[in-house]
This record gives C-alpha cells, structure tokens and sequence, in this order.
C-alpha cells in the first residue's frame, strides 16, 4: 500500500504530496450485541443492536507544516476513502482526527490520520440496474444492501420487493427511495408521506423485484457491500 484515493479522484501520494509510512490495520465490521442474564435461561439472551463504525490509523509524512495546512481541510471533507492495494471498495467517511505534526528530519514532518468510518466495505464502480419489468434482483456482495432506487410512473402505485409492499403516490413523473437515508423525494424536496411501507433491502442472494401496474421503470443503486 503506497497511497489512498479519497472521493475516487484525489490521490494521497500523487496529488497531496503525501507518503504512508505505517499502513492501518482495517478491521472487518462488527455486530453490537447485548448479552442479558435471565434467570432460569441456559446461557445469556442475545439482543442485537447493530454494526459497530470502521476505525483505522495510518500514519504519513509530509514535506511542511505549510503544506499540511493547505492538504488537511481537503482530507477533512472527503466522503469516500479507497486503498492503492484494493480499489475494488471504499469506506465511507464519517469523520477524521488529524494529530499534531512531529518533525522527522528537516523537511519532513510525521501525522497520524485516524479514520471513523461506516460499517462495511463498498463495492466501486456498480453500475445502475435498469428494469421495466418484474424480475429477480441478484444481491452479489456479502451482506444486505440498502439501496436507492428510482420509481417511474404516475398516480398510486405499488412495487413489491420480496413480498413485501411498498406504495407510492406518484405526483410527478417519479419518486426516489433512498433506503440508506430512509427518505422518499422527488427533486430535493421530501415526499415521505407519498409512500406506505418499509424501505427496501436487498438480502445477500436473490431478490424477488415485482413492479406493479403503472410503473414504467425502476432505476436501481444497489450499493453492494462486505463486511
């Protein structure tokens, strides 16, 4: 590992000026779990709450004090990190701690950059699946996905993923799921209350996508992902 990209575009080595002299260790994502005692019960209950974030350490060097100050707020604000060794996935950034610079040699200059991300890994480069009618939706990563799915068509509508019912009340010519963010919208503007039902996920396998009367298209994200 000689470098990372952030946000697809910006390499570390290439464009920062930057070099990796510790690379991190990536942990795989994590189930929070509570463990609950009840008395009579063999064994502790269970209960499970979630996945844990990514968090990860890398430490580089930079030509400057000057020049670090001008890097960082880029990296800062970056969405999407991806490593020069694996570019098939990217993390998704949730926050970035940048310590103080400790001085290695007279134009060098060392900072540990500590990386809060989401669970999971994402798979680069998936391209949008296009349907005009029912089929089966193949979930090729190693856990569900939340995807984002644009619904075409006018007047209430229902699409069924499987089996499960979700109905639209299609003003425009269109509404857009966002499973991740739990938003329903047309354009920028919210249209949660045109929509009846859950979210949809796509289970690791084969999904069953059913688009009912009146619905011309479907526009599929489907934001593959491993742990």
């Amino acid at each position: 590992m000689n470098a990372f990209i952030l946000d697809g575009t910006t390499n570390s080595r290439i464009n920062l000026g930057l070099r990796i002299t510790q690379p991190p260790i990536l942990p795989m994502s994590e189930r929070l779990v509570d463990s609950i005692e009840v008395d009579g019960r063999e064994g502790t209950l269970t209960v499970l709450k979630g996945w844990s974030d990514i968090i990860f350490t890398l430490k580089v060097v930079t030509s400057s004090p000057t020049h670090w100050r001008i890097i960082l707020p880029q990296i800062k604000t970056s969405k999407h990190i991806t490593f020069s060794n694996d570019k098939s996935v990217h993390f998704k950034i949730k926050h970035i701690v940048a310590s103080g610079l400790t001085q290695l040699l007279s134009n060098l200059w060392e900072s540990e950059l500590t990386f809060v991300c989401a669970p999971f890994r994402y798979l680069n480069n998936v391209a949008i699946l296009n349907r005009t009618s029912s089929g089966v939706v193949t979930n090729s990563g190693g856990v569900y996905s939340l995807p984002r799915i644009k619904v075409f068509g006018t007047g209430t509508r229902t699409l069924t993923i499987n089996g499960k019912p979700i109905v639209l009340n299609l003003l425009q010519d269109y509404l857009i799921l966002d499973s991740d963010l739990k938003e329903c919208y047309y354009g920028d503007i919210a249209q949660n209350n045109y929509m009846t039902g859950d979210f949809p996920i796509f289970n690791i396998g084969n999904n069953q996508v059913t688009l009912g009367t009146g619905i011309t298209k479907i526009e599929i994200e489907p934001r593959w992902r491993y742990l």
